[in-house]
């Protein structure tokens, strides 16, 4: 009889409990100089007695107290995480990840601002010209399941509003200014500033003033969480087809959480349309 878990309890048990039995590698003793040199390495790494790396290979601290090896189920999950970096993690055409607080054009131009910002921090721009989230699906699943965490995507409300400034916090005006370019004295051409529309002696804004909108507090690093949370998510679901034939002992399930669930009653989408390339082989 195989015992049926969930992906999140199978990738920590193999991480937590399994995998630790592996001792690490014996690594010689690090050589330092002789004399200051060495009180000098001390100072520049404080605490750190010396640069041995304790992980073992599967990058977990070895159980030191184990008294078997791993289950092979174990480091069948391991190899299929590790195939996970195959995956083709493509950005979904007007990905929007703030359908709890707002509709896909609800803040405008800041909104679309934010997107952008978000993008060139998550995103690069494959051979094909479509966008794909440079995020390591390997890396996410192996360091949340050593933590026993999720990926955090809970934002605090954002508030979409005028932009403000002075004392008061009174919403700022704005208005284009067009200053000449020249050379040698003879105007060549004219370029388009944005300065302040507020009139301070007449105490009103200029003929053609605007306000401007901005977003409080900036949902930039939420969206960036998020991106992150969709990309483990799907790794979770990536890795229960690769693991469903794989597995002796195991029959693996999952996974139980929504793939966006700051938008419950919208279809969930996967942004993982394929596995190309990816194969689990056993031992």
């Amino acid at each position: 009889m195989k015992t049926t878990m969930d992906i999140e309890d199978l990738l920590i048990w193999a991480y937590r409990a399994e995998l630790p039995k592996v001792p690490a590698e014996p690594v010689a003793p690090a050589r330092h100089g002789a004399g200051w040199a060495t009180m000098s390495l001390w100072a520049t790494l404080g605490t750190v007695i010396d640069g041995r790396d304790v992980r073992n290979v599967y990058g977990v601290t070895p159980d030191m107290t184990a008294l078997d090896g791993p289950h092979p189920d174990a480091l069948l999950v391991d190899r299929a995480v590790a195939e996970l970096d195959g995956l083709h993690l493509d950005v979904p055409a007007g990905w929007w990840p703030f359908a709890d607080m707002a509709p896909a054009d609800g803040w405008g131009e800041a909104g679309a601002k934010t997107v952008s910002d978000a993008l060139d921090r998550l995103a690069v721009r494959g051979e094909d010209g479509g966008l794909r989230f440079k995020a390591s699906p390997a890396w996410l699943v192996r360091k949340h399941a050593m933590m026993g965490t999720v990926p955090d995507w809970e934002a605090e409300p954002i508030e979409y509003r005028r932009v403000r400034g002075g004392d008061r916090g009174h919403a700022k005006w704005f208005m284009k200014r067009k200053v000449a370019q020249t050379v040698n004295g003879e105007i060549i051409g004219y370029v388009e500033h944005e300065v302040d529309g507020w009139c301070p002696r007449r105490r009103r804004p200029f003929p053609g003033a605007y306000h401007k909108m901005e977003l409080v507090p900036s949902p930039v690093y939420a969206a960036c969480d998020r991106a992150e949370y969709e990309v483990w998510h799907a790794a979770l679901m990536a890795l229960v087809g690769l693991l469903a034939e794989s597995l002796d002992a195991h029959r693996v399930t999952g996974p139980k959480r929504a793939a966006r669930p700051w938008e419950p009653d919208a279809p969930q989408r996967r942004i993982l349309p394929s596995l190309r390339g990816v194969a689990v082989t056993r031992a």
